[in-house]
């Protein structure tokens, strides 16, 4: 079956690498350009939106995972990952989202606060990395368990409310999908996917709705928000239980490092 990429030539998409010390972080990105390789690879020539210093680079849309103990070992039958994601949809606080609006591409929707078991993206070091909130700490703090090893750093941080986002899952062919939260043996979504060709909210069954019978969709207006923030706070790898902090204009306190530079500093902190 042969499979359609919805990306093209100026497009804003999000990217994700295997770097050490980034493993699991996706990146804000815009195409300039692709090409397919001779040996048949195709790749894209991506700008890192949020790393202006950082050099325009190709990357392999599929990839496997350096780390991955299949690959480790030498052997073929390693899974390979799509490297590259549209841009993240637009996303609403329920009591925010406006009456009207125009329609777009599918949006989503975080209607309650966040709580344990809910998978979100922490917006941090000029990225966002993906992982379950574990605890409460403060009213404004949360601690997030990252992906663990081979897929993430596996690392549990302090991360300030405000920097998150819903956790969405994408592939080629469900397209952009909510992951199922879990805690204390009950499931829900942390977010609900409104699309608005058809202005129907997905929202998975939880154990509440089973119990009461609900549908699986509710009737919603779509919505088109612009929420895309981008704010510096310090760095993943520093200390793993200090909050992240947020300076003015989103200037951290620490230096906007080029992203190869920032990898070779994280190396140097193992």
């Amino acid at each position: 079956m042969d499979l359609i990429l919805p990306f093209k030539i100026g497009d804003f998409a999000e990217a994700k690498c295997f770097d050490e010390g980034f493993k699991g972080a996706w990146f804000r990105s815009k195409i300039k350009d692709m090409r397919v390789t001779e040996s048949g690879h195709l790749e894209y020539y991506l700008e890192y939106i949020d790393y202006t210093e950082e050099a325009n680079e190709w990357i392999g849309v599929f990839q496997k995972n350096p780390f991955n103990p299949a690959c480790l070992e030498g052997k073929s039958n390693g899974s390979t990952e799509i490297m590259l994601r549209p841009s993240f949809p637009r996303w609403y606080r329920g009591q925010h989202a406006p009456k009207h609006f125009p329609k777009s591409e599918v949006i989503a929707r975080v209607h309650d606060a966040w709580k344990v078991g809910d998978w979100v993206d922490w917006h941090n070091k000029d990225c966002y990395w993906t992982g379950q909130i574990i605890e409460l700490t403060s009213k404004n703090v949360v601690e997030v368990k990252f992906l663990d090893h081979p897929m993430g750093e596996g690392q549990q941080c302090l991360a300030k409310k405000k920097d998150l986002r819903p956790a969405l899952d994408w592939s080629i062919i469900k397209g952009w999908t909510v992951p199922l939260s879990t805690a204390k043996g009950k499931s829900w979504q942390a977010a609900h996917l409104v699309h608005p060709q058809s202005d129907v909210e997905e929202r998975s069954s939880t154990d509440e709705d089973e119990a009461l019978g609900s549908s699986s969709t509710v009737k919603t207006p779509s919505s088109d928000p612009s929420r895309r923030r981008t704010r510096s706070s310090c760095g993943l790898l520093i200390s793993p239980l200090e909050p992240a902090t947020v300076e003015p204009n989103g200037n951290s306190g620490s230096r906007r490092y080029p992203f190869r530079v920032r990898r070779n500093a994280a190396e140097q902190q193992r």
